[in-house]
């Protein structure tokens, strides 16, 4: 697992909790941040979210692809 790295302080939502979103099947931000739990802050941390989604939805399709 990865160390916690904060994606938004404000809510204190880490890139696990993010990967685990995603994992239960939240693919955009609205999702991820419902399922979180995610109070209205800043919002400076929304473009580094969908970044990790992306991520995170990346490696989920890698992982589950078949080995050639």
């Amino acid at each position: 697992m990865r160390p916690a790295v904060y994606v938004c302080i404000c809510n204190a939502v880490s890139e696990n909790d993010v990967h685990r979103c995603v994992a239960a099947g939240a693919c955009s931000t609205r999702q991820v941040k419902t399922a979180c739990g995610w109070k209205p802050g800043c919002g400076s941390c929304t473009s580094r979210l969908a970044e990790v989604i992306g991520r995170a939805r990346t490696e989920s399709a890698t992982a589950e692809a078949p080995a050639a």
